[in-house]
C-alpha cells in the first residue's frame, strides 16, 4: 500500500522538492553502480551509534550527512515518493527557500532518538526517512481533512482509493511506534521514523497556534485548493 499523491494542488510546481529529489538521485545513484564508492561513503558520511557515543561533537555532522545516503535503490525510491506526497503542499504553504534550508535537519531528532534506544550499535543509520518522516508529521495538524491518494497491490491487480490525512498518518506513525516497541528486526530504524514524525507533528502545533497569522493562511490555502477525491 502506498501513497502517490494528495488533493492538494494550489500553489503550482513545488521546485525545491523536485531538487531535492534530483540532488538525492545524482548523489545516490553513482554510489550503487560503485561498489568502492558505496562503502567509503558509508563509512565517512554515516550515522554510527557507536561511534557518536564515543566522539558526540567530532561524529556530530553526520546527523545532517546520514540523511543525503541510501542504502539501495529501493530505499532511495520509496523516500522520493514519500518526499514528493508529503513535500509539495507543505512546500506551498511555507516556501522553497525554508523547505531546503530546513531538509537538512529535520531527521536529527530521530537520528538523536535512535541513538538514545541504541548507543551501542555499531550499524550504520542512513537515509531521508527521518526528514520526510518529520515533514509527514507536520502534515498532520496542518492538513487533517486533506485526502491521501492510495494504491494497494494484490498481485498482478491493483486498487486505488482514498484517505483522509488523520486517517494515514496516525496509522503510519503508529506502525513505528509498534515496530520500536515489538524490537523488529527487519533492519528498518523505526526510532528514527517515531522520533522525527513526533517532532515534526510538535513543530508544525507549536506554529499553528503561536504564529499569529497561522490560520489565516491555513484557511486561504486550503480554501480553495482542494480536488475532488
Amino acid at each position: 500500500m502506498f501513497p502517490y499523491r494528495d488533493n492538494l494542488v494550489v500553489g503550482g510546481r513545488a521546485w525545491a522538492v523536485l531538487a531535492l529529489v534530483a540532488i538525492l538521485l545524482l548523489i545516490n545513484l553513482p554510489l550503487f553502480f560503485v561498489g568502492s564508492w558505496h562503502a567509503a561513503a558509508m563509512t565517512a558520511l554515516a550515522f554510527f551509534p557507536l561511534r557518536f557515543s564515543l566522539h558526540p561533537f567530532v561524529e556530530s555532522y553526520t546527523l545532517v550527512t546520514a540523511s543525503i545516503l541510501h542504502g539501495d535503490v529501493f530505499h532511495l525510491a520509496g523516500n522520493c515518493l514519500f518526499l514528493v506526497v508529503f513535500g509539495r503542499t507543505l512546500e506551498r504553504l511555507f516556501g522553497p527557500r525554508l523547505l531546503l534550508g530546513l531538509f537538512p535537519a529535520l531527521g536529527i531528532a530521530g537520528f538523536l532518538l535512535h541513538w538514545a534506544f541504541f548507543p551501542d550499535s555499531p550499524v550504520p543509520v542512513v537515509g531521508s526517512s527521518g526528514a520526510i518522516a518529520a515533514l509527514m508529521g507536520a502534515y498532520l495538524p496542518l492538513f487533517p481533512e486533506a485526502r491521501i491518494r492510495m494504491v494497494v497491490f494484490f498481485g498482478w491487480f491493483w486498487k486505488r482509493f482514498t484517505v483522509p490525512a488523520w486517517v494515514f498518518l496516525p496509522y503510519w506513525g503508529s506502525l513505528q511506534l509498534i515496530s520500536l516497541a515489538l524490537g523488529s528486526q527487519d533492519g528498518v530504524a523505526y526510532a528514527v521514523h517515531a522520533g522525527s514524525f513526533a517532532a515534526g507533528t510538535l513543530g508544525a502545533i507549536v506554529w499553528k497556534t503561536s504564529y499569529p497569522l497561522a490560520e489565516e493562511r491555513l484557511t486561504a490555502f486550503t480554501g480553495t485548493s482542494f480536488e475532488k477525491a
